[in-house]
């Protein structure tokens, strides 16, 4: 008797657990970020705009690193966020995603703006590489040329493809998987809102 007692108190016990934790508890691929992650940047928006990140103080900021002649990874991560965002509904004013691109020599403000006109809530950021790398290496992202021989774009770029969520007083606290149900993104972030 007193184990079957035992045994229903811990799973009421769980259970609250469980539900006090709510909407705080985190999603899969959910990854917390040490201060080892900066997002200092440097810029240029698709407007041709400078663009730091103290232009976004204030104002949390999800970043996605990636490139405008990506085949497959980079549309489907931008799928993911823009679902995310429509998932958040007005919420979504309140967030500035911002697309980097790891790519200086063909990215360029007016090829970010063609890219990312399907969502005009995503704003593309640019520059030379040196600046691009600076962001990289403050966001601990990787990214690096890889040659194809056999295409005519020559060569492509392999990086790290996540979410990298910035609070409304610029430190990098989360990153996300790039292939996380949007509505659950969205659920997540609400709690930086």
């Amino acid at each position: 008797m007193i184990k079957n007692q035992m045994q229903s108190w811990l799973i009421v016990s769980l259970l609250f657990a469980l539900t006090a934790c709510g909407n705080n508890a985190p999603i899969p691929g959910e990854i917390t970020l040490t201060d080892a992650f900066v997002a200092d940047f440097e810029l240029v928006d698709h407007h041709g705009e400078s663009a730091s990140d103290e232009r976004f103080e204030g104002k949390p900021m999800l970043i996605y690193f990636g490139f405008t002649t990506c085949p497959d990874v980079c549309p489907a991560s931008l799928s993911v966020l823009s679902a995310s965002l429509d998932a958040l509904g007005g919420k979504a004013s309140e967030l500035q995603p911002l697309f980097i691109t790891v790519d200086a020599e063909r990215d360029t403000p007016e090829q970010l703006r063609q890219h990312l006109s399907f969502d005009d809530r995503i704003l593309g950021l640019t520059g030379d590489e040196a600046a691009l790398e600076k962001a990289r290496q403050n966001m601990r992202v990787f990214a690096a040329k890889v040659s194809l021989d056999d295409s005519a774009l020559g060569y492509t770029m392999d990086h790290q493809s996540l979410f990298f969520l910035i609070d409304r007083q610029g430190n990098a606290v989360r990153a996300f998987d790039d292939g996380t149900d949007p509505k659950v993104l969205a659920r997540a972030l609400e709690r930086w809102l």
